[in-house]
């Protein structure tokens, strides 16, 4: 009974990280006494100090012996890591140089150029076509405004598009 209430005792102080009613469930207990864990906050017991000081002890030897006993005992399978590399005693052998990677991109921004005068309000109305949303006075601001960024991350194909029927009313039109 008195267990019982011990551990309720805990859990509450601990539930609620209250150092105070942590100390008056010590104080009624034969648990020792636990440090306080800066980080967290957390309480670490005295137990639990000396087991982290006995593993810091252990020789290399006793070290893989544990290692080994915990993987038998709790399932652990072995876990490959990558080689190092081996130190060459032979004369090193010429490697052939790796073919560069040619980085395919997807996704381009589409940069309005240089513009025709003669042809701004087919321009205009060709971005009305192309962005919807755009109204009138939005497109013949961002025509006045060239060279800019009409488009940011659309796809090759739809930025293709775009860029035809751009060039057909009259801008130059770069993909980037």
């Amino acid at each position: 009974m008195m267990q019982v209430c011990l551990r309720q005792g805990v859990r509450r102080a601990l539930r609620h990280s209250s150092v105070c009613a942590l100390q008056n469930v010590r104080h009624n207990s034969t648990v020792p006494a636990p440090l306080l864990d800066d980080e967290r906050g957390a309480p670490v017991f005295s137990h639990v100090e000396a087991l982290a000081d006995q593993l810091c002890s252990l020789s290399l030897l006793e070290t893989g012996q544990l290692n080994k006993i915990l993987k038998e005992k709790l399932g652990i399978g072995e876990i490959t890591m990558g080689a190092a590399p081996v130190a060459a005693t032979a004369a090193p052998v010429a490697e052939a140089e790796p073919e560069p990677v040619v980085e395919t991109k997807t996704m381009f921004d589409i940069k309005l150029g240089s513009v025709d005068q003669s042809m701004k309000i087919k321009l205009i109305k060709a971005l009305k076509l192309v962005k919807p949303e755009m109204n009138l006075v939005a497109a013949k601001k961002l025509v006045e405004s060239a060279p800019c960024i009409l488009m940011e991350k659309i796809p090759l194909a739809e930025a293709e598009a775009i860029k035809d029927k751009l060039t057909e009313a009259g801008a130059e039109v770069l993909l980037e």
